[in-house]
């Protein structure tokens, strides 16, 4: 990737602050960490990302809300949408707009690949930040099928989906479309298996040449790096790649489990690196992933993992990756507070 014309690995965080509407936030208590996330979104977690050395912000954001066909939808939703959008980029960052489908965004029926409904949101975003280099399209977040040539045919081509009754329209169709309406932007490609792999990933055809892949290389509770080769180290020599979403929490089946070792991390924050894979990590505006309080937004680190107190994170060891800008191999000590 380039930005302004030179090379440039993204450095990045993601918010969960606006994935639902605010209305929403603030009927569902059990919405309390996201509605506190919302009223902190500001000039000063701005500046806590700038000083965590980010140069990106990845919004997460509901598709059901910004279609009035669904039930969840919120007429003042886009709004709130752009205000934030145009907030990060005149505080100077990247920002990624991530379109996302799932139990997060108050879905009850997620649709594992993008639908017509995804086309007529992002056509609304674009005629917003069409045009705006500085924006970064992530089409449709973690397409929830296993990795088989048939369904990276589904995912690419569209059709109707195993046990599904809406179709998809697939990522060619959602490119095409976009840019005959005259998008600009660089576009983020999720792999399979929700983001976990891009082996077999298709030929995909962008008049533009804009496009990029994305992997959340989560650890799962597991030690194993032998599967980072075929599911993005390969095709990172193929294709640009982009691990936008990625954290490793003790104690959460999604980041390192039980182990009471953060050295996978450490690798993994490595080998991306040395495949010049930008990373994005996890939310900063909600505890346990990047950051223990908000307001405040203390980084996270391994300093108790020895004793399996599971409260450790990866907001210290991805600062250091990015303070170092990629310019270094880490070590276990990056993991820790002093």
């Amino acid at each position: 990737m380039t930005l302004n014309g030179s090379p440039w690995m993204s450095r990045g965080v993601v918010l969960q602050a606006f994935v639902r509407p605010l209305a929403a936030l603030q009927a569902d208590s059990s919405q309390s960490g996201v509605l506190n996330a919302r009223n902190n979104f500001g000039s000063t977690e701005l500046a806590a990302i700038h000083n965590y050395q980010a140069d990106t912000i990845r919004f997460q954001i509901g598709q059901p809300a910004l279609d009035p066909a669904s039930p969840l939808y919120d007429s003042g939703y886009l709004a709130q949408v752009v205000s934030a959008i145009k907030t990060a980029r005149q505080a100077g960052f990247v920002v990624m707009i991530m379109m996302q489908d799932e139990a997060i965004s108050g879905e009850t029926s997620p649709h594992p690949l993008p639908t017509a409904e995804t086309q007529s949101d992002w056509d609304l975003l674009a005629a917003q930040f069409g045009t705006d280099r500085g924006v970064v399209f992530e089409l449709y977040n973690e397409p929830n099928l296993p990795e088989t040539t048939a369904n990276w045919q589904l995912w690419l081509n569209g059709g109707t989906v195993s046990g599904q009754t809406t179709a998809s329209i697939g990522m060619q169709s959602l490119i095409t479309h976009l840019r005959s309406n005259g998008a600009q932007n660089v576009f983020v490609l999720d792999g399979l298996q929700l983001a976990g792999t891009l082996n077999g990933l298709p030929t995909v055809t962008d008049p533009l040449n804009r496009l990029v892949y994305a992997v959340h290389p989560y650890q799962h509770g597991s030690a194993d790096e032998s599967q980072w080769d075929q599911d993005f180290g390969i095709p990172s020599t193929k294709v640009p790649v982009w691990a936008d979403e990625w954290s490793a929490p003790t104690g959460l089946t999604l980041g390192l489990g039980s182990l009471t070792s953060y050295q996978v991390a450490v690798d993994l924050v490595n080998y991306l690196r040395s495949h010049s894979i930008s990373l994005c990590t996890g939310a900063f505006d909600v505890p346990r992933f990047v950051v223990q309080d908000i307001p405040g937004w203390t980084l996270t680190n391994y300093d108790n993992i020895a004793q399996n107190m599971q409260i450790d994170g990866s907001g210290t060891l991805v600062y250091n990756d990015f303070l170092a800008n990629y310019s270094r191999a880490l070590t276990l000590s990056d993991g820790l507070s002093n």
